[in-house]
């Protein structure tokens, strides 16, 4: 891989940062509906109506959707981000080609196909009104760029690991699968705006586990924001009981990460990776904790996903210079 390809490489990966920050952003200050078309904002392709004839022009054309110009404002600009981060991995994938072959094609082709995913459920985030499947499947998404570009840079590093043991590639694989999960169920609790529901911690109203908790309705997939599958509304048990799982499962994470972390500090060249996940994986737990304790400010709310990011970009990270160590 050329310098420039692994310098474009790396602006991607900062960018895809930031998408998904911002994307936290944008739903946690309630902005996901601030335009409610695609990809234009009340018909706008460029900037959203911002003089007297433009915002009557829209609330005529969108006579439900009130013009809220901070909120669109928001929307618009992740848009913006998003698809320049599109025009980065089309230009990876180009350069992997032309002028000649410099490049593995496969995980460029699949970063192209992952970024149309993205656009579609983009527009069914708008289109079908904050579906809660289709805006956690949007976040992982997100995540699942961000993944890959980390891969391919850690494939393109020097190796920095020269022996390792088969079941420490596999622990890896472990973790990073582990740490995808949670952010699925944190992203479920975001979507399904749970995260309000146990208000304390290390207790969830007051017990280990609240005794009235309601499965039924937590994970159905197939049902719009705030409603259970038959159309009556979400109960405060049913939000609970997904809070409560997104908390637990963390528990399992952490034990995990510092589990694999540990063993990573036992070997010289892979203690530098230990150390970073640790501290990622501490992080992290402790931002979600601080959310809880503080009633969710929307700064550390955020902070928040980018962690998650962050503890996943690291663990990737980790698992491909293992990979490519001997057994």
């Amino acid at each position: 891989m050329s310098l420039n390809q692994k310098k474009l490489l790396t602006f991607g990966i900062l960018l895809a940062l930031c998408v998904i920050s911002l994307g936290a952003y944008v739903r946690l200050s309630d902005a996901g509906l601030g335009c409610p078309d695609w990809p234009g904002c009340y018909g706008k392709l460029l900037g959203v109506p911002d003089n007297h004839i433009e915002v009557n022009a829209a609330q005529v054309a969108f006579p439900h959707a009130p013009v809220e110009a901070a909120k669109a404002w928001k929307e618009m600009i992740h848009r913006y981000l998003a698809g320049t981060l599109g025009l980065v991995i089309a230009a990876l994938a180009v350069s992997a080609v032309w002028p000649k072959r410099q490049a593995a094609l496969a995980p460029r082709i699949f970063l192209v196909g992952l970024v149309l995913v993205q656009a579609a459920l983009g527009m069914l985030t708008v289109t079908w009104l904050l579906k809660p499947v289709i805006v956690t499947m949007h976040l992982l998404g997100g995540m699942l760029i961000l993944a890959t570009l980390v891969g391919m840079r850690a494939n393109a590093a020097p190796a920095l690991v020269n022996t390792t043991t088969s079941t420490m590639k596999q622990a890896a694989w472990v973790v990073t699968a582990l740490i995808l999960m949670q952010i699925a169920l944190g992203g479920w609790t975001s979507a399904n705006y749970a995260a309000m529901a146990c208000a304390d911690y290390p207790l969830c109203q007051g017990q280990l586990m609240p005794a009235d908790l309601d499965w039924s309705h937590a994970f159905a997939f197939n049902r719009e924001l705030g409603q259970t599958s038959d159309g009556q509304m979400l109960s405060l048990q049913t939000l609970t009981a997904i809070h409560w799982t997104h908390r637990s499962f963390a528990l399992l994470v952490l034990a995990a990460c510092v589990t694999f972390a540990r063993r990573l500090k036992y070997q010289d060249d892979t203690r530098p990776m230990g150390n970073l996940l640790l501290v990622a994986v501490v992080v992290q737990v402790l931002l979600g904790i601080s959310n809880v304790w503080l009633q969710w400010p929307l700064f550390l709310a955020v902070l928040h996903n980018t962690g998650a990011a962050a503890l996943l970009a690291v663990a990737v990270y980790t698992t491909v210079q293992l990979q490519r160590a001997n057994s």
